[in-house]
């Protein structure tokens, strides 16, 4: 579930066959006992949002509540596939990769593959986190944390076209002046600054061809591979592209 809520917790509780009700009566029979209810919330992907929405108690009160008992409640807010952040009109360079030749898919995972950290995890990232995302052989868009590619089939392929076809779409929109700023942007510099510098370049039209082939090629290589590792080190990062440019956009974290 990305920071964007885009069904209701009665509707996410009920693709593990759990209502509303039965949901609540755990949280306040395991009250004093906020790991448990942690643990749980983890597991089937409820957010903070549908913990308030199960309880009527307020953001804040739950968040102090896990941060009282040493848990971290910005973890369970991070349960997408995709993304974990809502990034409105950048949406539309999401999508499947229907390139031929070397920007293939089968041809950027030969690049790819031999330089990530752990070549026999390569599939790894582009499977599911939770059993409830993959059981009825679909992905929604709560499950994708993004509403406009609708419900797909839930396989392996179809989350790797994405990554592939996605970086594409957000290297062809960086010109190499707007690639220059954003690389060259101060580590320790405003967060809101650099959000600004990213929305306006990836919302920025591009008309005629930015980089040769091979160019293109070597940048969503090196991004890949950045993603890939990035996404095995942290068991914080849930979203394939919570670390990328489209990631970082709407929301610093």
């Amino acid at each position: 579930m990305s920071t964007k809520q885009f069904i209701s917790a009665e509707k996410h509780l009920a693709k593990s066959g759990v209502t509303v009700g039965q949901a609540s009566d755990f949280i306040w029979a395991n009250i004093d006992q906020p790991e448990i209810i942690f643990a749980a919330a983890r597991q089937h992907g409820v957010t903070n949002a549908m913990l308030h929405e199960i309880t009527g108690v307020s953001s804040s009160v739950i968040n102090d509540y896990f941060k009282n008992a040493d848990l971290v409640p910005e973890r369970l807010d991070h349960t997408s596939i995709l993304f974990n952040t809502d990034i409105g009109s950048i949406e539309t360079l999401v999508g499947f990769n229907d390139n031929a030749g070397v920007l293939s898919n089968a041809s950027l995972k030969a690049k790819v593959q031999p330089l990530i950290d752990l070549p026999a995890a390569y599939n790894f990232p582009f499977t599911t986190r939770y059993d409830f995302q993959s059981e009825d052989g679909v992905y929604d868009e709560d499950e994708l944390g993004i509403s406009q590619l609708g419900d797909i089939d839930a396989t392996n392929e179809n989350i790797e076209s994405i990554f592939y076809g996605t970086l594409i779409r957000m290297f062809s929109r960086l010109d190499s002046t707007e690639l220059s700023q954003i690389n060259g942007f101060p580590k320790n510099g405003n967060p809101v600054d650099f959000q600004t510098l990213l929305l306006d370049a990836l919302n920025d039209p591009v008309t005629d061809p930015i980089w040769t082939e091979e160019s293109l090629v070597n940048k969503i290589v090196d991004e890949a591979v950045y993603l890939h590792n990035h996404y095995m080190e942290d068991d914080f990062v849930v979203g394939l592209f919570d670390h990328s440019y489209l990631g970082y956009a709407p929301v610093i974290h």
